[in-house]
C-alpha cells in the first residue's frame, strides 16, 4: 500500500464537519422546538466540534489547492468556488458556536444555520465534482492530462507540517487573488465553473498574470519526505 499524501488529509477529515455542522443544527432545532435544556447543551458541544472540524479540514483544503494540478479555466474556479464557499461556511460556524456559548438557540440563527447546511451541500457537491469528473487530486491521472496531483509530501513525513502551513498561506493568497481578479472584472468565473453547466472547452495555456493554484508542474517540497 502506498503512503498517504499530503492533499490526500482533506478528503479524509473533510466528513467531520459535514456530519457535526447538521447535526448541530438539529439539536438546537430540537432544543428551540422543544425547550429542553439537555438539547441545549448537545448543540452547543456539536457547534464546537463542527467549527473545530472545519477549521481543520478548511487548512487541509487550503494546503491541497496548492499540490493537485489544475489546468482548465473551469477546474480551477471550480476549485475557488469550493474553497470560498467552505471559508464563509466555516467563518459562520465559528461565530454561531461562539455564540451559543453564551446564549440559547434562536429561529434567526437556526434559520440561519440550515441555509449554511443546505450551502455546505452545494460545496462539497463541488468538490465531488472535481475528483470523480475532472480528476483533481488523483495520483494515478497522467501527467498529460489536465487534472491530477503534484505529488506533494507523504502525509506522516518530516516535510508535512511545514508543508501543511507554507501552502495553506498560499491557499489564502490564492483565494484572495481570484477575489480581486472577479471583482475588478479582469477574469470572470469560468463558464461550468458552477458545476451546473458544461465547460467551454479551450486549451488550458494561461493568459499572462491569470491567477492559479499550482505554481508549478513539479511540487516544490518534492524529495523533502
Amino acid at each position: 500500500m502506498s503512503k498517504m499524501l499530503l492533499h490526500e488529509l482533506h478528503p479524509s477529515v473533510v466528513h467531520a464537519p459535514l456530519a457535526l455542522l447538521p447535526t448541530a443544527t438539529v439539536a438546537d432545532l430540537i432544543a428551540l422546538s422543544t425547550g429542553d435544556r439537555a438539547w441545549e447543551r448537545v448543540g452547543r458541544r456539536f457547534w464546537v466540534a463542527g467549527a473545530l472540524s472545519a477549521l481543520f479540514a478548511g487548512v487541509a483544503g487550503l494546503a491541497a489547492s496548492q499540490q493537485v494540478r489544475m489546468r482548465e479555466p473551469h477546474a480551477r474556479d471550480m476549485a475557488f468556488l469550493h474553497g470560498a464557499g467552505n471559508t464563509l461556511i466555516t467563518l459562520g460556524a465559528v461565530g454561531v458556536a461562539l455564540w451559543r456559548q453564551a446564549n440559547r438557540p434562536s429561529a434567526a440563527q437556526c434559520a440561519l444555520a440550515a441555509g449554511a447546511v443546505g450551502a455546505a451541500l452545494y460545496t462539497a457537491t463541488l468538490g465531488g465534482k472535481l475528483v470523480y469528473e475532472l480528476g483533481v487530486g488523483i495520483n494515478a491521472m497522467p501527467a498529460d492530462q489536465a487534472q491530477g496531483t503534484l505529488q506533494g509530501p507523504a502525509l506522516f513525513s518530516r516535510a508535512a507540517p511545514a508543508a501543511l502551513v507554507r501552502d495553506a498561506a498560499a491557499g489564502v493568497r490564492w483565494l484572495l487573488g481570484r477575489v480581486r481578479t472577479l471583482a475588478s472584472g479582469s477574469q470572470p468565473l469560468a463558464r461550468g465553473a458552477e458545476g451546473l453547466r458544461e465547460p467551454r472547452r479551450s486549451a488550458v495555456t494561461l493568459e499572462p498574470g491569470a491567477t492559479e493554484p499550482a505554481r508549478s508542474e513539479s511540487y516544490p517540497g518534492r524529495g523533502l519526505s
